[in-house]
């Protein structure tokens, strides 16, 4: 089920396990058809295309939290900046690296490297 507003986004409602709710302005309420294990079901583009992106901000915030700078007592303003300055700058600055140089360390290895720098 999907609605449309006069700008353009969509409004989509899809029953899997649970209800989905998602608002898009990039997709038009499209179903498709998909092989699972079970047999063929079928699901929005919006859900498929959102399931396929949302791995590399998983990754991401994965390897974000084994060294994460924030500290308690920090007002919630402070911790955004530096999370966002420190934990996101470090974690694509070593995708980069690791793109440009194929090496293969670790991210514990790289943020060492990078403070003896």
């Amino acid at each position: 089920m999907a609605e449309e507003n006069n700008n353009g986004m969509f409004v989509e409602k899809w029953k899997d396990k649970r209800d989905v709710m998602m608002l898009t302005t990039k997709h038009v309420p499209e179903m498709v058809t998909v092989d699972k294990r079970s047999g063929e079901i079928t699901k929005p583009k919006s859900v498929i295309e959102y399931n396929k992106y949302k791995s590399y901000i998983d990754i991401s915030d994965h390897m974000k939290a084994y060294n994460s700078s924030l500290r308690r007592g920090v007002k919630w303003y402070r911790k955004l900046a530096i999370e966002l300055i420190v934990g996101a700058a470090i974690v694509n600055s070593y995708w980069l690296h690791q793109h440009v140089t194929n090496d293969k360390m670790s991210i514990t290895r790289f943020r060492e490297e990078l403070i003896k720098g």
